[in-house]
């Protein structure tokens, strides 16, 4: 059995081969959306045009691949979207999967084109909280990463499926996006994920950040989920965050819409839309609407 599961397992030139194709839709797709913070809501926030990260996990739904796009606040990362794909059979095609965290302190205004079937609200900002017992942050920006880094590392977390099937997640070293000089907020930050062991498939968000008040410089950090898995996240022996499956905290979104995630379509070569996917309370992986080929 494990010996037929590795021969289905797609190889790395058909990893790259369909990240290739895909790109173009995914950038399609994050530029689809407007964001703005609430208290200035006719400025857009920037999306940097270029994903920060591209990942891929060949042990789920045949093979997932996306992008990781950002979009920034005056420098400082406010919105992270991963728009990946999957195998789909009826139609036959890749469906175009939108996941979304909100990381502004302050609440997001998000808008769409006429006509999506799908929508992200979220209703309220990140909270950030003191990372208790760390050094001060260092006068250099060199000298922070390296901080940053060493403050990363005392996060472990693991993942549950419905199945109740443990997966430790891994910190990638690199921040997916790295902030030293944010116009607003904060003097430095970084954003890091944890990602899964069998992929490189990002699930929880740690932001990390060098904040001055009241004339001093202390280490925030906040946490956020990316995936529909139940999660657990440690700092050194003490559970410090957990986001478990409830009527609030869904399979699409947790309480606050901070975390949104949906099917939105169906595409088949060169980005060709074959369907579009609509989320409801009754069908959380959505209602396949094939569009009318006239």
């Amino acid at each position: 059995m494990l010996l037929m599961c590795l021969l289905l397992v797609p190889g790395a030139d058909e990893t790259a081969e369909l990240a290739k194709k895909m790109l173009p839709v995914y950038a399609a797709e994050a530029a689809d959306y407007s964001l703005a913070v609430a208290s200035d809501p006719k400025t857009a926030l920037e999306l940097k045009k270029e994903p920060v990260f591209e990942w891929s996990n060949p042990t789920r739904q045949g093979l997932q691949q996306g992008v990781v796009f950002v979009w920034l606040r005056d420098g400082r990362p406010a919105a992270l979207a991963s728009v990946f794909s999957q195998p789909h059979d009826k139609p036959t095609g890749r469906q175009i999967i939108h996941e979304f965290h909100a990381l502004d302190p302050e609440k997001l205004v998000v808008g769409r084109s006429k006509g999506a079937l799908n929508e992200w609200k979220p209703q309220t900002g990140l909270t950030r909280k003191e990372l208790t017992g760390a050094p001060a942050p260092a006068a250099t920006p060199a000298a922070r990463l390296l901080q940053m880094r060493k403050l990363a590392g005392e996060f472990t977390a693991h993942s549950v499926d419905r199945e109740m099937n443990r997966l430790e997640l891994r910190l990638l070293p690199t921040p997916l996006y790295r902030y030293p000089a944010a116009k607003t907020g904060v003097t430095d930050g970084a954003l890091f994920a944890l990602v899964s062991t069998v992929g490189t498939d990002p699930e929880v968000l740690l932001l990390i950040e060098a904040k001055e008040e009241k004339g001093k410089v202390r280490w925030e950090y906040a946490l956020g989920r990316f995936s529909d898995r139940d999660l657990y996240v440690k700092r050194g022996d003490k559970e410090v965050w957990s986001r478990v499956q409830s009527e609030t905290n869904t399979f699409n979104n947790d309480p606050e819409h901070l975390y949104r995630l949906y099917a939105d379509k169906v595409v088949g070569a060169g980005g060709k839309l074959l369907a579009r996917v609509k989320v409801t309370p009754k069908v959380s992986w959505g209602e396949v609407l094939p569009v009318d080929e006239k």
